[in-house]
């Protein structure tokens, strides 16, 4: 079996991001590997741990796949001040004699975003709407990479996620735990919460999902999942969460004062991307709700946000939500299947980019989560459970396709859903023994016996 064939069957996808099927990224000639380490959200600690605590296995791995692609750099994209981590996958390059790189970045935000990182180690542009493969590149997160050498190397497939819980929880702790394990238990793992009512994000603080109390007992971890962090149900996030679609663009009708601030801070634009949020917003302050969405110069600039919010925490003085309504104008252009189409060939670079950027401090302070980041977590705590609910849908492409019915028994490892014949998907493994409950087009129920 090949190298790529393994990572397949193996089931691995990208853990910093969507989830793309990891095989079907490599199955191509590069000219740079490049590995994001920047764990670029705040709170999260879970890349860290593996830089401090798996760096011969990741450095094992890129060397694989530098010699696997025909890749001429392998180069870890990481922040400067990571100073342990820096030293832990040094050592392991020394040790294996690897001639992998290393790209040191400044403490900023969105150093993860793999468009941003592309140009950070290589000064190319990925074009709008592209992929960093069309400038000779590739982009995995060093978590990703971990999961590839488990994949080649011990033909183990991804069945455990590692995950952050912290915030206003008893313990803020990195658990490792079998995937589709309820948030409910994460939570009860890491002490719990002192607060009678409280919202929950699902990922990191800036592109992390917003939830509500009651909706913890509907999630589980997934392959994606990187980090649970509990947080007042009052401030700046309260508002975010209550705040309709209607009121947003009421709201921009009536506060919008065109001063561009949004559009002067985009990461995108700064590396010579045609988004304009400001623009989107003074558009729609004209137009009433619910106007039929219509492709034009403006609004097209909004299919190639990142949503990485710095438009609305950080940028907009008026507390308005562009990356809210361009989200909106992708939704409304997906339903008329109006894709963006780039025409450049040439980027130019805000010439003042570097001053610009935004810091991890003034996100915690805009969320409230500064009390949080204080917190040093060199452990990870093992979690074991006696029910799962593996979705079939963690992954960029089609949902997998159940391969085993209620009653059947299974062990760790086994496979239990499989890619759609000629579709972009992922393997799914069971991640606990035991016997299947149910098994849907939804997910797989598994409980121990």
């Amino acid at each position: 079996m090949s190298v790529i064939e393994r990572i397949e069957e193996a089931g691995v996808v990208g853990v910093g991001g969507a989830g793309f099927p990891t095989h079907v990224k490599y199955k191509a000639d590069i000219e740079y590997l490049i590995i994001n380490a920047a764990e670029c959200e705040p709170l999260l600690k879970t890349d860290h741990y593996v830089m401090k605590n798996h760096a011969l296995e990741v450095i094992k791995g890129i060397d694989i796949m530098k010699k696997e692609t025909g890749a001429k750099h392998a180069v870890i994209a990481t922040k400067a001040y990571y100073k342990e981590e820096i030293t832990a996958l040094e050592a392991a390059k020394v040790e294996l004699g690897s001639d992998v790189s290393f790209h040191l970045m400044e403490n900023f935000y969105p150093s993860g975003d793999e468009f941003i990182m592309v140009y950070e180690v290589t000064g190319r542009v990925v074009p709008p709407a592209g992929i960093p493969l069309m400038v000779g590149c590739v982009v995995s997160n060093i978590s990703t990479m971990l999961n590839i050498y488990h994949a080649i190397v011990e033909q183990k497939p991804v069945t455990s996620k590692r995950l952050t819980v912290t915030g206003a929880v008893g313990e803020p702790t990195l658990l490792e735990v079998p995937i589709g394990t309820s948030f409910e238990k994460c939570l009860e793992a890491a002490g719990g919460t002192t607060l009678e009512t409280y919202l929950f994000i699902d990922g990191g603080p800036m592109m992390g999902k917003l939830h509500s109390q009651d909706e913890l007992a509907q999630k589980v971890v997934t392959k994606t999942t990187s980090g649970l962090i509990v947080v007042e149900n009052s401030g700046y996030l309260k508002k975010f969460k209550d705040e309709t679609l209607d009121q947003i663009f009421d709201k921009a009708k009536l506060a919008c004062i065109d001063c561009s601030l949004c559009s002067q801070l985009c990461p995108r634009q700064m590396i010579g991307h045609d988004i304009s949020p400001h623009k989107v917003m003074h558009y729609f302050s004209k137009v009433e709700m619910g106007t039929e969405v219509v492709d034009n110069e403006i609004l097209r600039g909004a299919l190639i946000c990142s949503s990485c919010g710095v438009c609305e925490i950080i940028a907009c003085p008026r507390g308005l939500s562009p990356r809210q309504v361009n989200n909106y104008v992708k939704r409304e252009f997906a339903k008329q299947n109006i894709r963006y189409k780039n025409e450049k060939t040439e980027f130019e670079i805000d010439p003042i980019r570097d001053c610009k950027a935004t810091t991890s401090n003034n996100i915690l302070i805009k969320f409230g989560l500064l009390p949080y980041v204080a917190y040093q977590l060199d452990e990870v705590k093992v979690i074991d459970t006696d029910e799962v609910f593996i979705p079939l849908n963690m992954h960029i492409g089609s949902p997998s396709i159940p391969i085993v019915n209620a009653g059947d028994k299974v062990d760790v490892g086994d496979l239990i859903a499989k890619t759609p014949a000629g579709a972009l998907g992922a393997n799914i493994h069971a991640s606990i023994s035991g016997n299947v409950i149910g098994s849907s087009a939804k997910n797989i129920h598994i409980k121990k016996i």
